[in-house]
C-alpha cells in the first residue's frame, strides 16, 4: 500500500529547498492512481513515491562534480538521456517527471531525423519553471553524415524558443552539421541579456559557406559572466572584429575557440584581424584555432604589434604557413601548446611552451623546425610519421663539443602510434643525454630532477610508448632500470590527447 507520509512535503527529499519540491499536481496523480484498480502492467502500477525515488537516482547518476560545482553529464547518448528516456515510457511517468522542475534544467533539443517538435520544446521550458538552464541543440552521434536540407529551419525554430528563456541560461550549446544552420550572433542574440550564461558554443561539422556577412553598428549582447566562448569564424568576425569587438566586454572570459572557415573562394579570413581581436580580450587564458583558411591580404611579418598572453593554445587543421605567425604573436610562454595536422616545416619561430604535443603530422614534416631551440620539458607525439630516426639523431647531436643540443630541456617523452623509429637508437639517445646531464649535476633518483634546470642538456626521465615498434627484452630491462618512469605497449591505439574528448565540454572548459 502507498505510504501517504512519503507524499508529505515535510518528509520530501526536496524539503531542504522549497523551490525544488514537486508541485501539487503530484498529489492529483497519486489520488488518480488510487481511485482506479491497479493496471496489470507492472510499470504503470509502481507507487508515486517509488517512482520519485527511481527518478531521483537517475537524476543524480546523470550529474557530475566539477571544479565549479555539480552539473549535468554531457557524454550520455541521446536515446538514453534523462529525463527524456523515462518520460517516453508512459504518460504517467511523463506526468510525474514533469512535476519536478529540477529534472528539466537540461533542455535537449534534437534537430536530426528524430527532431524535437516545437510544442515539446515549449513544454520542456515550462516544466523547468524558473530554474537556471543548460540548453543543448544537437544531432544524434550517428546523424552527422549525409544531407539534411531541413536542418537550418529546425535550428531556427529551436533558437526562437531558446531566446525567450535566455535570461535563465547557464550554458548554450549548438552542435549541428552545417555552419549555415548556426544562429546569427548579430541578429538572434542582439539586445538580449544573459546574466547567468557562462558557456556559449556554436559548433558545426561542415562549413557550407554560411550566411552573407551582416553588420550592426551598435550591436549588443550582455553576458557579463561568460567564461567559455566557442564560435564559428563568421560569427566571430561579425561580433568580435573591428568596432564591435565583443571580447573587450567579456571580463571573465577564460577560453575562446574559433573554428570552421574553409576555402570557397580565393579570399580567406584575415589572421591579423583575428589575433588583434584576441589581444583585446582582458582575461583570456586558452585559445583554440581550428579548421581555418587564412588569406595573405597583408604582409604578416612586416609589423609585429600584437602581443598575446596565454596559458594554453590548441591549433588544428590550419591551412597555409600561418603556424609561425601565430607562435610569433604569442608573447608569453603557454603551459601547453597542441598542434594537429598543421604545416610546421616552414616555422621560423621556436615554441616556448613547457609542454608541446603534436598530432597527425606526415612523414615529410620537419619536427626540428619549431623544436630546435625549444627548451620545454614534455614532448608528446600522436600519429606522427615524422618522428623517426633522423629526429633521434638530431637530439643526440650536441655539436663538436656536445654543448648545443636540440630540445635541450626535454625530460618526458610520450609517443602514441609512432612506429617509424628504432628503439635501439632511442635508447642510445637517452643514454647519451643522461650521461652528459650527470656530468654537470649529480642525482640519485630521477624524481629529484623534476624541477632542476640543467646547463647543457636535461636527462630523459620518463618515456611512455603506446602503439610503438617491437622492443627487445634486453632494451626493455635497460629502460626500466634506468628511467624513473617507463611504459611500452606495442598495440596500436585509436586515441586522442588525454583531455580532448568531446563530452561537449571540450578541453576549453578545463580552465575556469
Amino acid at each position: 500500500m502507498t505510504n501517504q507520509a512519503l507524499l508529505d512535503s515535510s518528509n520530501s527529499i526536496y524539503s531542504s529547498d522549497e523551490d525544488c519540491r514537486p508541485d501539487e499536481s503530484l498529489f492529483a496523480i497519486y489520488h488518480s492512481t488510487q481511485a482506479t484498480p491497479a493496471p496489470r502492467n507492472f510499470i504503470g502500477a509502481l507507487p508515486i513515491e517509488l517512482l520519485l525515488a527511481i527518478f531521483m537516482h537517475l537524476y543524480r547518476s546523470s550529474r557530475r562534480l566539477t571544479q565549479t560545482g555539480e552539473t549535468w553529464r554531457l557524454n550520455d547518448p541521446l536515446p538514453s538521456l534523462f529525463p527524456y528516456a523515462p518520460a517516453a515510457v508512459c504518460s504517467m511517468w511523463c506526468s510525474v517527471l514533469s512535476c519536478v522542475p529540477e529534472f528539466w534544467t537540461r533542455v535537449v533539443i534534437r534537430v536530426d531525423s528524430q527532431y524535437t517538435q516545437s510544442q515539446d520544446i515549449r513544454r520542456y521550458f515550462e516544466w523547468s519553471r524558473n530554474f537556471h538552464l543548460d540548453v543543448i541543440i544537437t544531432r544524434n552521434r550517428d546523424e552527422f553524415e549525409g544531407v539534411d536540407m531541413k536542418e537550418k529551419s529546425k535550428v531556427f525554430k529551436a533558437t526562437r524558443e531558446l531566446v525567450r528563456h535566455i535570461e535563465r541560461c547557464r550554458s548554450i550549446r549548438f552542435n549541428v552539421m552545417y555552419s549555415s544552420s548556426l544562429p546569427s550572433m548579430l541578429h538572434d542574440f542582439h539586445q538580449e541579456t544573459a546574466p547567468h550564461l557562462h558557456t556559449l558554443k556554436l559548433k558545426c561539422k561542415v562549413d557550407d559557406g554560411g550566411s552573407p556577412p551582416r553588420k550592426l553598428v551598435h550591436w549588443s549582447f550582455d553576458a557579463p559572466g561568460l567564461r567559455h566562448l566557442y564560435l564559428d569564424a563568421r560569427n566571430f568576425f561579425d561580433v568580435c572584429v573591428d568596432r564591435n569587438n565583443w571580447l573587450r566586454r567579456l571580463h571573465k572570459l577564460k577560453s575562446l575557440s574559433v573554428s570552421r572557415h574553409r576555402q570557397f573562394s580565393a579570399k580567406g579570413i584575415d589572421l591579423y584581424k583575428l589575433l588583434k581581436a584576441v589581444e583585446e580580450s582582458p582575461s583570456l587564458g586558452y585559445l583554440e584555432l581550428k579548421d581555418l583558411h587564412f588569406s595573405r591580404l597583408r604582409p604578416w611579418t612586416t609589423v609585429n604589434d600584437i602581443s598575446i598572453d596565454l596559458i594554453s593554445m590548441n591549433l588544428e587543421d590550419l591551412s597555409g604557413e600561418v603556424l609561425s605567425e601565430i607562435i610569433g604573436y604569442v608573447d608569453s610562454a603557454p603551459h601547453t601548446t597542441r598542434i594537429s595536422r598543421c604545416s610546421i616545416t616552414t616555422c621560423h619561430h621556436s615554441l616556448i611552451s613547457s609542454s608541446v604535443a603534436f598530432r597527425g603530422l606526415s612523414a615529410n614534416q620537419d619536427l626540428m623546425a619549431p623544436l630546435a631551440h625549444w627548451r620545454g620539458r614534455t614532448l608528446s607525439l600522436i600519429d606522427c610519421a615524422c618522428f623517426h630516426d633522423d629526429f633521434l639523431r638530431d637530439m643526440m647531436d650536441g655539436g663538436p663539443h656536445d654543448q648545443s643540443f636540440a630540445c635541450k630541456g626535454v625530460k618526458e617523452l610520450h609517443l602514441v602510434n609512432c612506429t617509424r623509429f628504432s628503439p635501439r637508437l632511442l635508447k642510445a639517445m637517452v643514454r647519451k643525454r643522461r650521461k652528459l646531464a650527470r656530468r654537470s649535476i649529480f642525482w640519485i633518483s630521477d624524481q629529484e630532477t623534476l624541477d632542476w634546470t640543467f646547463p647543457i642538456v636535461a636527462p630523459i626521465t620518463l618515456i611512455s610508448v603506446e602503439g610503438g615498434p617491437a622492443l627487445f627484452k634486453k632494451d626493455r630491462e635497460w629502460f626500466e632500470t634506468n628511467l624513473g618512469s617507463f611504459h611500452w605497449d606495442e598495440q596500436v591505439l585509436d586515441r586522442s590527447f588525454e583531455d580532448s574528448g568531446d563530452s561537449d565540454h571540450d578541453r576549453i572548459e578545463l580552465i575556469h
